[in-house]
């Protein structure tokens, strides 16, 4: 530029130079790609500079103006330049002083940057050469922006950042740096050496020699800093940290960039998140609690291990194949679930407490208790988010109708008892007074046959009030746990023998008492006395339901036990009253005599000696009943 003046200050001086010479600076003016305009100036009174008008110009200063041709020649500055004030203090300083002025400028209504030379050629005539810089100062402006936008993403961003040369020294450090290090002064720690940082891994210290880019997990202890730098901290921080080499233009080593990540604070977060998840879940294993959240509307989440267990899902199924499907609840329940989550979407309910059937692989069905709850109900963002917790209660279920069948036993029991209590009046009062009445009559009998009967009837009402004290006696042992047996070798076909032979005298009219032929020998360690108290029970019930037919004594053997029964052909037990033939105070008949105690004191019997009980009866057809007895001790 200051060439191209001199140049033409030569020019204009020399006004004997050829024609040609003037032509070439003609073109040059012309055709240069600089703007180039001649002004003449005028002056006030007092000798300023007042204003000025456009002499000449060339086509790049038309072209930078964005003027059509000459038109600003020969018109005054005050008239065409709304800037042209501004323009007059350099014009004075070049004209009186006689120097180059190297001005900047900016036209804000062409939003252009121009770089411009003033001088004065002659007296009164200033010359302006200027280019467009808008492009160079705006890179410079977006390069300044750039730099002062890095820069306070360097100073403010919350990771560390640390800058070393290439040859691995220190020599920035950013103010979360400072921080995270404890370091009072940034000069504490300039020039210290990357590679010489014993709290760096020796395998990425390596790594980095190598020139290559590492990331890498530290626990940074700052016990363990052996005089490397000062530190105000204590204790421990766990940092990601990565190492970035950076190379100039021509690929050249300039320089390491470390960026250290504090996450000790996430890390105990995730520590103790992890610790507590950990320890629910045991608790939801131990206890059988499961825990799941996910969004109503698109069915994502997440579930314990007891979760998925409690709802009969295979684990890590993703809950958009259960959540809404639910194929393991029984089809009732199902139901309820499926209009459960659509109420909740259409914002009609919040939460749910049901007890719900689940089918298992085996195809049983076990008892889950299911809470869910909305924690977040946005669904015009998409969002509904709801918590379940459930837990199986098939164990409680189990227990709860056991507790209910044991209710309605013990309340059926309480009303078996108290018509057992009512029913003692009358089955004592009625052999007492037939003892009582006919011991009077035989006072007065005065014939032998009269009296035989009549001692007859007080035995056999003496044997009856004697049955009745022995079953009463009995209850009360088995409930006080006193219920005592002598055990010793026992003969079964013997035993069987003594029962019928000793009961033939008991047997009714129509009926044949018998026991069963080709009995094989048997011999069993138990009570003698109470194996006879059970035949003969079983006996004594045939004889009151028995009015025709038989009544059979027998046993078999198989299986290492021996099986007694007792077969009549009496009117036979209803299948529904066989389950309870068994229980106390439970009487088939009550128009027949007797306490009700009778088999449930057989039962308490042969359940002592390690046998089982049991009847198989059709009513018309008659009954069995039996019981069995190992054969060893």
């Amino acid at each position: 530029m200051v060439n191209i003046i001199s140049i033409c200050m030569e020019l204009w001086k020399s006004e004997d130079k050829a024609q040609e010479e003037k032509k070439f600076l003609a073109d040059l003016f012309k055709h240069m790609p600089v703007g180039y305009v001649r002004m003449k100036l005028f002056y006030d009174e007092e000798g300023h500079v007042k204003d000025y008008y456009f002499m000449d110009s060339n086509t790049m200063a038309q072209i930078l103006y964005n003027t059509r041709g000459n038109s600003w020649i020969g018109k005054y500055a005050s008239k065409v330049d709304p800037h042209f004030v501004e323009r007059l203090p350099d014009l004075e300083r070049v004209m009186r002083n006689g120097v180059v002025r190297d001005i900047n400028y900016h036209l804000d209504e062409k939003n252009k940057y121009f770089h411009a030379v003033m001088y004065s050629p002659c007296k009164d005539e200033v010359v302006l050469m200027f280019s467009d810089m808008t492009d160079t100062f705006s890179a410079h402006e977006a390069l300044d922006r750039s730099e002062r936008l890095l820069r306070n993403i360097y100073q403010n961003i919350p990771v560390g950042i640390e800058l070393y040369d290439k040859d691995g020294y220190l020599v920035d450090l950013n103010d979360k740096d400072l921080e995270m290090f404890g370091v009072v002064r940034k000069e504490d720690v300039l020039g210290i050496n990357m590679f010489e940082n014993h709290l760096i891994p020796e395998e990425m210290r390596e790594r980095m020699k190598k020139r290559e880019n590492v990331s890498f997990s530290l626990v940074y202890d700052f016990s363990k800093l052996n005089g490397l730098y000062v530190s105000k901290k204590t204790g421990r921080l766990n940092l990601l940290t990565k190492v970035t080499t950076l190379y100039d233009a021509q690929n050249n080593l300039i320089n390491y960039l470390l960026i250290s990540l504090d996450r000790t604070e996430a890390t105990e977060a995730y520590n103790q998140i992890q610790e507590f998840k950990d320890f629910f879940t045991l608790v939801g294993d131990y206890a059988q609690v499961g825990y799941a959240h996910f969004n109503a509307l698109t069915c994502n989440g997440y579930g314990l291990d007891s979760w998925y267990k409690n709802v009969g899902e295979e684990i890590g199924t993703p809950l958009p194949q259960i959540i809404g499907v639910h194929s393991h609840f029984h089809p009732e329940d199902r139901a309820l679930m499926l209009t459960f989550l659509s109420d909740v979407i259409a914002g009609k309910r919040t939460h749910l407490r049901n007890d719900m059937r689940v089918r298992r692989a085996d195809g049983h069905y076990t008892w889950t208790r299911v809470n869910v709850l909305v924690r977040d109900y946005r669904p015009r963002e998409g969002m509904i988010e709801m918590i379940c917790i459930n837990y199986d209660i098939t164990e409680l279920k189990e227990t709860e109708a056991k507790l209910i069948k044991a209710k309605d036993k013990a309340e059926e029991s309480d009303r078996l008892k108290s018509a057992f209590l009512a029913n003692m009046s009358h089955e004592i009062r009625t052999p007492l007074n037939a003892i009582v009445g006919f011991s009077n009559l035989l006072a007065y009998a005065q014939e032998e046959s009269e009296r035989v009967q009549y001692i007859g009837i007080v035995e056999e009402n003496n044997e009856l009030l004697l049955q009745l004290i022995s079953d009463i006696l009995d209850l009360s042992k088995i409930e006080a746990g006193t219920f005592e047996f002598v055990y010793d070798r026992v003969d079964v076909r013997q035993l069987c023998e003594d029962v019928v032979t000793s009961l033939r005298v008991k047997v009714p009219a129509g009926v044949d008492l018998r026991i069963a032929s080709n009995l094989p020998e048997c011999w069993v360690y138990s009570d003698k006395n109470r194996l006879r108290q059970v035949i003969s029970n079983f006996v004594n019930n045939a004889f009151k339901f028995t009015t025709s037919g038989e009544i059979a004594v027998g046993y078999m053997l198989r299986d290492g036990e021996v099986e007694i029964s007792v077969t009549d052909t009496g009117v036979g037990i209803e299948e529904e009253k066989q389950k309870q033939i068994f229980d106390r105070f439970v009487k088939l008949n009550s128009f027949a005599h007797g306490t009700g105690l009778g088999l449930s004191i057989c039962k308490s019997i042969v359940e002592q000696v390690g046998g089982r009980i049991g009847v198989n009866s059709e009513p018309g057809k008659g009954s069995r009943f039996w019981f069995t007895h190992s054969l060893g001790r």
